[in-house]
This record gives C-alpha cells, sequence and structure tokens, in this order.
C-alpha cells in the first residue's frame, strides 16, 4: 500500500439562525440571531472542561482504492493534555502532537518529524474554538431540535474538502455530526462523534464515518474510518513531561 501524505478529517463548527415570527393578538419581532462564533464558544466550553484525559484507543480503517485495501487495525493508548498537547502509541509507535508539529517515533526508537500538507492548522490547540479560525461561517438552522452551520474552508487551510456542515445539540451544545462535500465529486463524506458521560462530563468517546485522503501522487482516496476509546480517566493531573518528545 502506497505511504500515506496526509489524513485531514475536517473536524470544526457552524451555524444560521431563522427567527421566528410568533403571532398572537399582535405581531412580535422576530427572535434575534445568533453568531456562529457564539454558538460554537458555548460547544467549545463544555469541551474545555476536560483538562487531561487517557485511554485505550482502536483505529480501524480503509482505503477505496481499486475496489478496497482491506481493514487496517491501530491499538494501543492515548494521552490528552488541553490545549494543545496529544500523544499516542499505536502498533508499538509513538506519536506526539502539539498544534501542527508531529514527532513519530518507531518500535526501534528511529525518530521522524511528520508534516501535514494543505491540512487544518492546529497550531493554536486541539479545541472547537479553531473553528472559525479555519473557516467561514454561516449558521443554517438554530431552533430546538438541532442547530446546522455551514463552513467554508478558509484559503490554504485543506484540500480534500469543500465545505462541511456541523450539527450541534442545541440541549447538550455537543457537536453531534459532521457532512463533508469532498473536493472528488465521486466521494462522499461525514462523521458521527458519539459521546458518553464521564464523572459529569460529556467526552466524545469515538467517532465514525467516511473522508477523503490524499496519496504521494496528490490523488484523492475515499476512506471508511472508526475510532473507539475505552476506559478513560478524566482530569487526572497529566504531568506536561509525559508529552515532551524533545520539540
Amino acid at each position: 500500500m502506497r505511504k500515506l501524505k496526509k489524513l485531514s478529517c475536517a473536524l470544526p463548527i457552524l451555524i444560521t439562525v431563522f427567527g421566528l415570527l410568533l403571532f398572537q393578538t399582535e405581531a412580535r419581532a422576530p427572535a434575534p440571531q445568533r453568531s456562529a462564533s457564539a454558538i460554537i464558544e458555548k460547544v467549545n466550553q463544555n469541551f474545555l472542561k476536560i483538562k487531561d484525559a487517557s485511554m485505550d484507543l482502536k483505529l480501524d480503517y480503509i482505503l477505496f482504492l481499486f475496489g478496497c485495501s482491506g481493514l487496517q487495525r491501530l491499538e494501543g493508548k492515548a494521552y490528552y493534555k488541553s490545549p494543545d498537547k496529544i500523544k499516542a502509541t499505536l502498533n508499538k509507535v509513538t506519536y506526539f502532537a502539539r498544534g501542527n508539529r508531529i514527532r513519530k517515533i518507531d518500535e526501534k526508537g528511529k525518530r521522524f518529524y511528520v508534516r501535514l500538507i494543505n491540512s487544518l492548522d492546529f497550531s493554536p490547540g486541539f479545541h472547537a474554538g479553531l473553528i472559525p479560525h479555519n473557516f467561514s461561517l454561516k449558521v443554517l438552522r438554530d431552533d430546538k431540535r438541532e442547530i446546522m452551520i455551514e463552513g467554508i474552508p478558509k484559503p490554504g487551510v485543506m484540500k480534500n474538502v469543500t465545505r462541511v456542515i456541523f450539527h450541534i445539540d442545541p440541549k447538550e451544545y455537543l457537536l453531534r455530526k459532521l457532512d463533508l462535500t469532498l473536493a472528488n465529486k465521486n466521494l462522499s463524506g461525514g462523521i458521527k462523534i458519539n459521546y458518553r458521560k464521564i464523572e459529569g462530563l460529556w467526552v466524545p468517546v469515538g467517532f465514525y464515518g467516511r473522508t477523503a485522503i490524499e496519496l504521494r501522487d496528490n490523488t484523492l482516496v475515499g476512506m471508511g474510518i472508526r475510532l473507539k476509546g475505552d476506559n478513560f480517566k478524566i482530569n487526572t493531573g497529566l504531568p506536561d513531561k509525559l508529552f515532551d518528545p524533545g520539540f
């Protein structure tokens, strides 16, 4: 299998409110429309309650290349510290990420730097508040049933995705689903996110769906992906040293 140049899955948020005109004995003014950034900030404040986390991780993916590449599975342990530190050891290979700076250490201890090209700019961290940083946003729907925000990637941010619709739960303010319009019109994309309440906090414990990745020859191919976390430990005070690969 050819090595992947990058994987960008586009993970961010947006919405547009339709003011409701209510009539009783006389007409009332339409309800004020909230901005996409204000809605996303509520989602972000939920997420920022997670100061750190550790979990067992399982990642399955399939490339739709000349039929199907077969299921690939990565398993291991992952750690997160707000807002911009990630460490994961999957199939004996360890990855450190701090924003867009990534280091890979293989099973023999050899070190590599990984560069993400045409990918989301995560340099300020890993949280929902980056969505306005990466996308031009427009609220499509804002009511008691659902919030929908359209995101158009800003120039130079992404290559494989041209439009994202963020679906937000208006009760808990959780990002539940992303509909992806891919640059290759023959491919379809979408991601659903699963949550679990752990120690009183809504924690994203996995996601599944389809997206696209770019191979070395700049070809975009479809990919099915499923990530699941188990045995979560939240806000235990993970030390900074755990995430230090020598950047």
